[in-house]
């Protein structure tokens, strides 16, 4: 997909029992890979089973591009169309481009007919974008975490979609979940150690909203500047990138009464804080 490096890929859940198939991010743009993942989905149907919805964790494009194709193939071959469910925040980001068909509310519990049990539990964890959704296996413990925790690398809170202090407080709910086994992340390898990763994705951010606390404390006034004096460790090529996080999180420390903004977009840290 045209994904954020260091991601080369998004992965397609395939959620199945012996009657029923649900598709969670069906989001490759490219012809082969839309056509592998029409040719699994085939397989599993012919063996009874049928597509129930088509499911979207958040509205990012490498999220949704194999949509359409998906629900052509199975109109062509299979008959008709099957529905697309996400959050309202997401099908109103997708308006004019993707209608969705079926809202999926923080709570709500996708059940799956067929053997075996499958029950998934959806939540509601913006802060990556504003309608993104978690599913909790409560049974085996397992959580598709989409684009919140990934397999590799971290993960891009880009303004005004991304939310930093949101994204924070979705990390601490899934954090709270009990019996956590594995996640299943919208990029990259599963987690086995979920609890651990998660612990590092908030002090990786909590890291970083320090030192550009510091920075500003110390003089700087631009995101730019910030960048550069906190983001050494990365190539300038990600520099664009990290000026986008730079960004969520002054939002956030100018919400949490920690710096503030003048009118020509300069940086200050507050009087009470110096």
């Amino acid at each position: 997909t045209k994904t954020l490096p260091p991601a080369t890929h998004t992965n397609c859940y395939l959620i199945y029992t012996s009657q029923e198939i649900l598709v969670i991010d069906p989001g490759s743009p490219y012809d082969e890979e839309q056509e592998a993942l029409a040719s699994c989905v085939d397989d599993l149907i012919s063996e009874g089973r049928a597509v129930r919805e088509i499911v979207l964790t958040h509205v990012h494009p490498d999220h949704i591009g194999g949509v359409h194709a998906l629900n052509g193939h199975l109109r062509a071959k299979r008959g008709g169309a099957v529905a697309i469910a996400a959050h309202r925040r997401t099908s109103e980001s997708l308006k004019g481009q993707i209608h969705v068909d079926h809202f999926i509310e923080d709570g709500a519990v996708l059940e799956l007919n067929g053997e075996p049990q499958i029950k998934l539990r959806a939540l509601h964890t913006p802060g990556h974008a504003r309608g993104h959704l978690c599913f909790h296996d409560e049974r085996t413990g397992a959580l598709i975490s989409g684009d919140n925790v990934v397999g590799f690398g971290s993960v891009l809170i880009d303004p005004p979609e991304g939310d930093m202090r949101a994204y924070l407080a979705s990390l601490k709910r899934m954090r709270e979940l009990p019996n956590l086994s594995v996640l299943f992340g919208g990029h990259g390898p599963a987690v086995a150690n979920p609890y651990k990763k998660i612990d590092e994705y908030i002090s990786h951010r909590l890291e970083r909203e320090e030192l550009i606390l510091a920075a500003v404390r110390e003089g700087a006034t631009t995101s730019k500047e910030i960048v550069a004096r906190v983001y050494f460790d990365v190539s300038p090529k990600a520099h664009a990138m990290a000026e986008r996080a730079v960004i969520a999180h002054l939002e956030k420390l100018e919400a949490d009464g920690l710096l503030s903004r003048a009118s020509d977009d300069s940086i200050s840290a507050t009087k009470a804080n110096d």
